[in-house]
């Protein structure tokens, strides 16, 4: 079978995996529209709140409600606008993204827990997907743009972000370095001229959640980086400590054995801010490069979910699975699927 026989038939299997999932959603809302309809996910409904206040004139940070003002009105406002079934297909499209980006590989991360998360909260971390692939790749001003749309969750992506203009200064990449500080100024600029205050308000909401009596006590069951064992306390302080050496290793042989770096770079911090959440960990996928690679983070991802329902709410388990992704970084050739080609 010659090159060009096989791609026609990927490509084939990819319209038929995508002609079915539409079937299958078009045949589950006629059905259950009446339940589709009642769901609230979280998240959306944050985001749209966030949305509404700014249309509104009135202050969109509060409990639970501190992204970057020009995440809001380049994302929360337009949602705001939107009416109440579009949800429906803001969630939908994650799925799309995935086949898109890995073609039929991209069906075995339906069974990941963190994606199930961003799906049922309807999160905009599964929207980073793509602009996250492109940074990997370091394609030619598509990687400059899809960093600056990372910083509108900026506490996920910030360091690969910040690792990456250094590294474009450093190669005198201008036309990455240009297309990120061009879209830069026109994402965040105007947030300043609408309120110049914003950062401030945002950064006030963060430190807000330190105050708060029941935040400490939630600490185990909210994040998913390695000092979640930490705070769990006892024999834990062991399993982080292990954990740790582990990862510090597994960085270390991975910035020396990849070239790329970035990847390392974005699993390190979801291993180490404390700040992440399960959901968070959807943008591990694009730093995997085979489907066996896809299926063991996946069965990782599964032994997590199973650890967190047995002895949880505890999100320990789910540091496991940047960790898995971070041995395959020392392991073949570096591939992105949206790599610049020769």
């Amino acid at each position: 079978m010659s090159i060009r026989d096989v791609v026609l038939t990927r490509r084939s299997l990819l319209l038929i995996l995508l002609a079915v999932a539409v079937a299958v959603f078009v045949v589950e809302m006629l059905a259950l529209s009446p339940r589709v309809l009642e769901w609230h996910p979280w998240d959306y409904g944050n985001y749209v709140e966030m949305g509404r206040a700014v249309r509104e004139g009135q202050n969109p940070y509060g409990a639970d409600r501190y992204y970057p003002l020009p995440t809001i009105l380049w994302v929360f406002v337009p949602l705001s606008l939107m009416p109440d079934w579009f949800k429906i297909i803001w969630a939908l499209f994650p799925f799309v993204f995935l086949l898109l980006l890995f073609g039929y590989r991209g069906v075995f991360p339906f069974f990941y827990p963190p994606f199930w998360f961003v799906v049922t909260d309807a999160m905009l971390d599964g929207w980073l997907l793509f602009p996250i692939a492109w940074l990997f790749a370091n394609r030619s001003i598509l990687a400059g743009v899809g960093a600056a749309f990372l910083l509108f969750k900026p506490h996920v992506t910030v360091f690969v972000v910040a690792y990456m203009t250094l590294r474009w200064i450093i190669t005198h990449d201008w036309k990455n370095l240009g297309a990120f500080f061009a879209m830069l100024c026109a994402l965040w600029l105007p947030s300043f001229i609408v309120n110049p205050l914003w950062l401030l308000q945002m950064l006030g909401a963060v430190q807000g959640l330190g105050t708060r009596a029941n935040y400490a006590a939630l600490l185990p069951m909210l994040t998913s980086s390695i000092w979640c064992w930490w705070w769990r306390g006892g024999l834990a302080h062991v399993g982080c400590l292990a954990l740790l050496c582990i990862a510090i290793m597994l960085f270390w042989r991975a910035f020396r054995y990849d070239p790329n770096r970035a990847p390392a770079i974005q699993l390190t911090a979801l291993l180490l801010n404390p700040m992440m959440l399960a959901a968070n960990l959807i943008t591990v996928l694009p730093t995997l490069r085979t489907r066996n690679q896809i299926i063991a983070v996946t069965v990782v991802s599964l032994g997590a979910y199973m650890l967190d329902a047995l002895i949880g709410p505890f999100g320990g388990g789910y540091a496991l699975i940047p960790l898995a992704a971070l041995y395959f970084q020392t392991h073949d050739q570096f591939t992105n699927p949206l790599a610049n080609q020769p």
